[in-house]
Parts: structure tokens; sequence; C-alpha cells
């Protein structure tokens, strides 16, 4: 039974200890690029453009697994439900604040039939400690500038606002925590 067909306190007493965390394999390209698109869609229908559907292609999702980046998919009983990756390396984002002791958290997304779950808070936490156990000091992320709520989201569990970065047609916060 999914969790949109129940309200038992029992399922979200459990999460926590139901939900496996593991390094995704390139077979499981095509899962994650499909968190990713539906995510982008669920983003785009309450207007917030930050990721576009159309602009993620497996050959991303390949090149994560392929760099040397961390690439984790979660799971709930057998089902996709979230991903994130870990880069050791953010230069494009941070530059010159790139450094050796971060590792930096991108492309969250959960199933959009979980959320209101608390999974990605369980991935973030996670991802959080996987940095921490390679013996990195801070744990780095960014988002658009213009989505308050992800922003507020951030902020609420404890990561501090660096600075806004400006590309061509977009800004980003940058956000870190020791």
């Amino acid at each position: 039974m999914k969790p949109s067909e129940t309200s038992s306190e029992t399922f979200l007493e459990t999460l926590n200890s139901s939900i496996t965390i593991r390094s995704a394999s390139l077979s499981e390209a095509p899962i994650i690029l499909n968190l990713w698109q539906n995510s982008a869609k669920w983003l785009n229908s309450k207007g917030i453009y930050q990721w576009r559907p159309e602009f993620f292609k497996v050959d991303q999702v390949i090149e994560f697994l392929t760099n040397g980046s961390d690439v984790y998919i979660a799971e709930l009983n057998s089902e996709a439900v979230g991903t994130y990756i870990i880069t050791w390396s953010d230069p494009y984002i941070w530059g010159e604040l790139d450094n050796n002791d971060s590792g930096y958290i991108h492309r969250y997304a959960v199933n959009r039939d979980y959320i209101g779950m608390k999974i990605g808070y369980t991935l973030q936490k996670t991802a959080e400690q996987q940095i921490k156990t390679k013996g990195k000091t801070f744990v780095r992320l960014d988002c658009m500038a213009a989505n308050n709520k992800l922003n507020a989201y951030y902020q609420d569990y404890g990561f501090n606002y660096i600075r806004t970065i400006n590309g061509e047609g977009w800004s980003a916060n940058l956000y870190e925590k020791l």
C-alpha cells in the first residue's frame, strides 16, 4: 500500500528504518532520470521553472555515475522513492569558494507519490552524514534564488546563506552547513 493510500501513523514512525539508500548502478540511470523529470514536471505545475523535464537526459545521469560523483537512490518496498548526488568539487557554481573540505549535494528528487512523508529530509540527513564520513567539514548545496520555499526549507534545516551568484538568465543561492 502506498503512503497516499493510508493515514496510518505507523507508516511515518517506521519510514526512516524502512528506506534503503544505496549507491545507484548504471542500469538504474533511467530510474533516476524519471525521478528528475517527474520532479521537474511537478515544479513546473507549481509555476517553478528551476528544472525543466526536457533539460534532463539519460546521458547526464550516466555522466554523474561515471565522473567520480556519488549517486544515490532511495527505495521503499523495492520502489524508487528518491535520489541525490554528492560531488566532491563544484567550481562552476562555487567559483573561488570551491574547496577540498566540502561535499556538494545536487539533484535531490523525491517520487511525488511519497511527498509529505519526510523522505527529502531523510535523504538530506543521510547525504550530510555521508559527507561527514568522508572527513569533509562543510556540507554545501545551491538552489534557485527565486524559489522562496526551497530557500526557506534549507535555512530551516540549518544551512547558512553564503551568497547569490548570477548566470545567464538565472540566479542561485549558495548554502553551507558545518
